[in-house]
Order: structure tokens, then sequence, then C-alpha cells
């Protein structure tokens, strides 16, 4: 038992490592968590390779690679051409092969310690480790000792948070942990759906119910994007369940949704008793939920940010030049937006944010061709992407990293090729 506890807690700092990486004071400052990983990576991905005495990498990661090294040579193309030496994403193959490079790094641990590694399975840490952030999050919050302690290990950015007043857990703070979050709540989304194995094992829906509502309210505390995650997941079940024939649920799957009830009773009831007695959570939990509460309170919703966003970040090219091929320009808040569409089409025009595009969706495609019944999951992960586009420039590509090294690894995978 004690050596089941000591294997799921390694893996879960190692995923937490690769997923939300830091970098450390004892080690410089450019040598993060993610790249350590990924050269464990490397190292994995030989060891596999003298297993099966040959070099192969799959058709997916190919195609995902070449698609990454296309966007990266016409970034630099724009910079070039625009006489800058901005080269932000004229490296995204090199910030792709990191990724990829840690994920499977991660996956093999799991394999190696584990026995096996699928999507249920990297699923179940994915989803630990965000629940655990949050409750690092509030630790520290609560804790000033156990903050000064993680404050003189880990490199973060934290002096900001501290400014700004943002809970931060280590590695997971404002839209990185957004993300983050709201990838993982998709695949959970897809767990506790009609497809998922949630439906039939009691013990793990109450597990992924509770960490799903955990998840959302400390999450969206955390950072606000984590709601997107969170409605793209509901969306999700609400999906699958419809499609069941009429008569169709077993008494499982009823004890499933009495479990669903009670998991949200039980959560409102904890939340409603921690906002009236905490003025602290009140706080922070009105901060998490503002658009809901100006929604009840004014009619409207709408939140700080997406006043800021909609003010005066909404800005676009002026002249066709910059909108074919962008202006070489991203780095340093040149354009004062934080809006992903703006930026990327200033930096790269519409034809590099089409390529980055695709490339996000080739990925989407990918993993309905290596799990079954995962095409609501796909089509969402890739929605995640566009819709985040929005507030802020970032990828997901750490979950397709993921997915595809999880499948690379699956020896003998439950989830056969569609």
């Amino acid at each position: 038992m004690l050596r089941k506890v000591a294997i799921i807690a390694f893996n879960c700092i190692v995923v937490s490592l690769v997923i939300f990486p830091v970098s450390f004071y004892f080690l410089p400052e450019q040598l993060n968590s993610k790249m350590i990983l990924a050269l464990a990576g490397i190292l994995a991905f030989g060891i596999e390779c003298l297993r099966k005495k040959s070099l192969s990498i799959s058709t997916p990661v190919l195609l995902s690679a070449i698609l990454a090294i296309v966007f990266s040579v016409w970034c630099y193309f724009s910079a070039t051409v625009n006489g800058t030496d901005d080269v932000t994403y004229a490296s995204y193959w090199l910030s792709f092969a990191t990724w990829l490079g840690g994920a499977y790094g991660a996956c093999w641990i799991i394999r190696e310690t584990e026995g096996k590694i699928n999507l249920d399975s990297l699923t179940l840490y994915l989803t630990l480790v965000c629940l655990l952030q949050c409750i690092l999050a509030l630790v520290i919050d609560n804790n000033p000792a156990f903050q000064r302690a993680v404050d003189r290990i880990f490199i973060q950015g934290q002096e900001f948070y501290h400014q700004v007043d943002r809970l931060y857990g280590i590695g997971a703070s404002l839209d990185v942990a957004g993300v983050r979050f709201s990838a993982v709540l998709i695949l959970m989304a897809h767990q506790m759906s009609a497809y998922g194995k949630a439906l039939d094992n009691p013990k793990l829906a109450v597990f992924y119910f509770v960490s799903y509502a955990s998840i959302l309210i400390i999450g969206s505390i955390i950072a606000r994007t984590t709601w997107v995650g969170a409605a793209l997941g509901l969306i999700y079940m609400g999906l699958t369940y419809s499609g069941l024939k009429k008569g169709s649920i077993s008494s499982r799957q009823a004890s499933f949704w009495l479990i669903l009830t009670g998991v949200i009773l039980l959560t409102t009831l904890i939340t409603a008793w921690l906002y009236n007695s905490s003025p602290g959570f009140r706080s922070n939990f009105r901060f998490g939920f503002e658009g809901f509460f100006n929604w009840v309170e004014q009619g409207t919703f709408r939140t700080d940010s997406t006043d800021k966003l909609n003010g005066h970040m909404w800005i676009w090219p002026q002249d066709s030049r910059t909108w074919a091929i962008g202006s070489g320009l991203f780095g340093d808040f040149v354009f004062r937006t934080d809006i992903g569409y703006c930026r990327f089409i200033l930096y790269c025009g519409l034809i590099g944010i089409t390529l980055f595009s695709l490339f996000f969706i080739y990925n989407g495609i990918a993993v309905i061709r290596l799990f079954p019944k995962t095409v609501y999951l796909s089509l969402l992960l890739i929605a995640l992407t566009f819709i985040v586009w929005m507030k802020v420039a970032t990828d997901i590509f750490f979950i397709y990293a993921l997915l595809l090294s999880t499948a690379s690894l699956s020896d003998r995978p439950s989830e056969a090729p569609a």
C-alpha cells in the first residue's frame, strides 16, 4: 500500500513538473522543470528504441512536427522580411520538441512504475495534479511560512502575484493555470460522459465529480479562464447523455446520477457556508465568479478583464501587408493587447495564424484516430484553443503531447485506433 502511494505521489510530481513548469533557485533560471523532463524523455525514447531494436516515430507525431516546423519557418520569414529580431514563435519548433520530450518522459515514467499507461490513467494523474495544485494555492495563500518556503525554492514570478494579490500554486497561476485546468476538465468530462469509465464505477464517479467541482471553484479563483473548460466539459457530458436511447439507463448509471446530485448539493452547501463565514473566501469567490455576480446584481455578464479586452485591446493591422504577413513583432507587449487573434495576426499575419490553427486542428484529428469514442473530446479541445485566443495568446499543445505520448507508449492499448 505504501509503495503504491509513493508511486502515485512521485508520478504526480513528475506530471506537475511537465504541465506546470517552474525554475529553481538552485539551478540556472533558464533551465526549467519541463526541459529537465524533456531530457528524460530523450533518454526514455532511446531506451524504447533499444528495446524494440528500431527507430520509429509515429505518423501523427511526424506530421505534427512538420506543421510546427512550417509555422516556425513562416514566423522567421515574417520577422526577417520586416527587419525585426523578434523570433518568439520562429522557435516554436523548439517549444514543440520540449513539450513532446517532457510529455514522453512523464508518460514513460508512469508506464514503467504502473506497468501501463492509457487514456484513463493519464486523465487520472492529470486530475490529481490539478486538484493538488488548487489545494497548494489555498495553503500558500493562507500559510505565510509555507508561502516563504515555496518562494525560496521555485522561480515563478511570485513577486507579481503578491503585487496583484492572486492565488498561485507551484507553476500554476494566471492564464497558464486556467488553460491547463480547462483542458484537464474536458478530459475529466470524457471520463464522466456516457463513453467514460466513471459511469459504471461509483467510487471513480465520486472522485471525478468532487475534483471537477473543486477545480472549477478554486481554479476559477486562480484564473477565470477555467470557466471555459468547465463549460465545455458540461456541454460534453450533455451531448453524450442526450444521445442515449430512452430506457437505456442501468441501475449503476442511475447511481451515477444520484452521486452527481449529491456532489452538487454538498458543494453548494460547503461553498455557501464558506462564503458567509470567511471574508477571505468571499472576496476570492466573488473575484473568481465576478461575471455571474455582476449578472445577478447588475443584469450584465461582465468582468473587469473582459471590459479591458473589449474596451481597447481589439487592435488590428493598419495595412494589407501586415494583414498578410504580419509585422514580425510579438514580445514586450508592443501592441498593448493580450488577445491571441490580434497578437498572432499582428505578428505573422493571416497566413501565420492559419498555419498555427491547422497545427491544432490536425492534432485534434489525430486524437480521434488514436483513441475511440473521442470525437466530442477532440472537437472541444480544438474549440478550447480558438476560444482562449479571444483572451490570450497561448496554445494547448501540452495536452496533445501527452496524448500522443500515451498512444506511443501503450504497448497493448485499451484504446485501439478507430
